[in-house]
């Protein structure tokens, strides 16, 4: 390590092949077979305190130095290469290194035609430091001459033969010591003779590269490819016809490389035509087109005809159910429902689709053989309305209901009207009864009158009696049915309010169910009963129902369930 100065300061310098230690302290060794890649060629590298030096493979010697390989492996030394072929005719019999061959004059070196640089590059100058004549070592022409000299018995005293007249060569000359060398242009062989220069045939003798085919010419070749190929030097190079001619199999197929040639491939639905570079639509419906509802051709596939209520479908070609309801006006107000092939327009209950007016019309119910009142029928929108007989109320739909003392005086403190204000009467209401028949056998009159007055069966209904006249076996309430179905078909029972047995409900043979005291008559008070009616179906007979009309028959308007709140004051 050596020190610098500098002002105010100084600096250690480390020798070359050393640097300086990350804390500053001193020099330590630089590993240059790590941090120089590629010394040693031919060799192996092993790093010294300093420096390193080369173990060199077979075949090559340390440099003076010891850092590099050189060169020492002996070989025949060629003044003539043809292409990358040395020419046996041109061959130095003499062993020489090929710094020895290429430094002076030398074209390829070795067994393997190795080329040898060409003056002036940087290859030469590396081989070559102090010039032509002079090896990588730095020997001269003169030590060479006296190895090639001793090797061959000869002296350094020669005759140029080359100069004399007339020359002993028909073509190149060139003098050797103790003799001549004819030799012939490139292209051309040396006959028998030693002298004469014939013609050579590289096609012939395999003396060429060529990848495809060989022309021989006078004093070389030339290489040629087949139709399809491009020649680049000896090598011949497929031409892309897909890529040089976006076009040339037109707008229906894909261009297809193949070597030397190519093929078009045509799209789903053409086939090509005897040229074999067009495409022409193929008839589908001519052949097995598997259409069951007629076939028609189109360009580049088929469509298949479809049945009414079906459309084809927009990929796949076959028949899909066309979803009718997918037009806004198709059904009008009434609801569209799409089925197999059609579709269907559903109105609610109570109205019928009407396609001349383009939307639901309500179902007079009264006047259709679907009317189940037994009393008189009133049509309502979307429904209709049972009455009852003279002197009852209607409770609910399809319920009747009547009473001493109801309604009557009402019960202290009660303000509000049990009785909807509509207390009308109408004799025979649309035609009276079912199929115009009554099934009570009371006086004619009465039978004829239709009440379609109603009670409010969310409200708790009032009834005033005195016990006096109950005593008598009065009845405190009748109830009986609007509706044919229910007739013989409902019971009437009380759910709450009778945990004593104050009071008894019982039905008679003409279809009224009673409301009377029972076996223990109840003291003077107030009492408040709730009804509700049963419907009394076995499944055969609902099962007769439903299918005689619909499956929700019973349900609905039709049939509901009654249930009533009785406000009972005894005096």
């Amino acid at each position: 390590m050596t020190c610098k100065n500098l002002i105010g300061t100084f600096m250690c310098i480390c020798p070359p092949g050393m640097q300086r230690r990350p804390d500053g302290e001193g020099c330590m060794d630089l590993n240059e077979c790590r941090t120089k890649p590629g010394i040693c060629k031919n060799g192996r590298c092993v790093n010294t305190v300093g420096s390193y030096r080369c173990e060199c493979n077979d075949g090559f010697e340390p440099s003076s130095t010891g850092t590099e390989c050189i060169d020492n492996r002996k070989g025949f030394c060629f003044t003539e290469v043809l292409q990358t072929m040395c020419q046996q005719s041109s061959t130095n019999r003499n062993s020489v290194t090929k710094s020895e061959c290429c430094c002076n004059a030398g074209r390829g070196w070795g067994s393997q035609c190795e080329l040898c640089p060409l003056p002036g590059t940087i290859q030469y100058k590396k081989m070559c430091p102090l010039g032509p004549g002079y090896t990588t070592d730095g020997r001269g022409e003169t030590l060479m001459l006296q190895c090639l000299c001793s090797h061959c018995g000869l002296t350094l005293s020669d005759m140029d033969e080359c100069a004399l007249s007339p020359k002993p060569c028909n073509f190149l000359c060139k003098n050797t010591e103790g003799s001549y060398l004819c030799s012939c242009p490139r292209g051309y062989s040396l006959q028998p003779d030693g002298k004469t220069c014939k013609d050579l045939d590289e096609c012939a003798t395999k003396q060429h590269n060529c990848q495809f085919l060989c022309v021989n010419t006078v004093g070389g070749f030339t290489c040629k490819c087949p139709a399809g190929f491009s020649q680049h030097q000896t090598a011949c190079i497929d031409n892309n016809e897909c890529t040089a001619q976006s076009s040339v199999c037109g707008s229906r197929a894909s261009c297809i490389n193949t070597p030397g040639s190519f093929n078009c491939e045509c799209s789903k639905g053409f086939s090509l035509d005897t040229t074999g570079f067009e495409c022409e639509d193929v008839d589908e419906c001519s052949s097995n087109h598997r259409c069951q509802h007629g076939c028609q051709n189109m360009l580049g596939g088929y469509r298949c005809g479809c049945p009414q209520g079906y459309v084809q479908h927009y990929q796949w070609n076959q028949c899909v159910d066309e979803n009718e309801c997918q037009g806004a006006s198709v059904c009008g107000s009434a609801s569209c429902y799409n089925t197999l092939g059609s579709y269907k327009c559903v109105c609610p209950s109570g109205f019928d689709f009407d396609q001349g007016a383009g939307g639901c019309q309500d179902v007079n119910e009264c006047t259709t053989s679907t009317n189940p009142c037994i009393y008189g029928c009133s049509n309502t929108d979307g429904g209709y309305l049972c009455g009852c007989p003279g002197g009852f109320y209607r409770a609910g739909q399809g319920h009747c209901i009547t009473g001493s003392g109801f309604p009557g005086q009402y019960v202290e403190g009660e303000d509000e009207d049990s009785l909807s204000p509509e207390a009308c009467y109408e004799c025979k209401i649309n035609g009276g009864g079912k199929n115009g028949r009554h099934k009570r056998d009371a006086d004619e009159n009465e039978l004829t009158a239709v009440s379609m007055a109603s009670v409010d069966t969310q409200a708790s209904i009032p009834v005033n009696l005195s016990l006096a006249s109950l005593l008598n076996k009065e009845p405190l309430l009748e109830l009986l049915p609007a509706l044919q179905p229910l007739e013989h078909h409902v019971r009437y029972v009380i759910t709450h309010g009778n945990a004593d047995e104050h009071f008894h409900l019982l039905e008679r043979r003409d279809g009224k169910s009673v409301l009377r005291l029972g076996k223990k008559p109840p003291p003077p008070g107030s009492y408040r009963l709730e009804i509700a009616s049963l419907r009394l179906f076995g499944p055969r007979k609902l099962h007769q129902l439903e299918k005689q009309h619909d499956i929700d028959y019973l349900q609905g308007e039709i049939g509901d369930a009654l249930r009533i709140k009785l406000h009972v004051h005894l005096h």
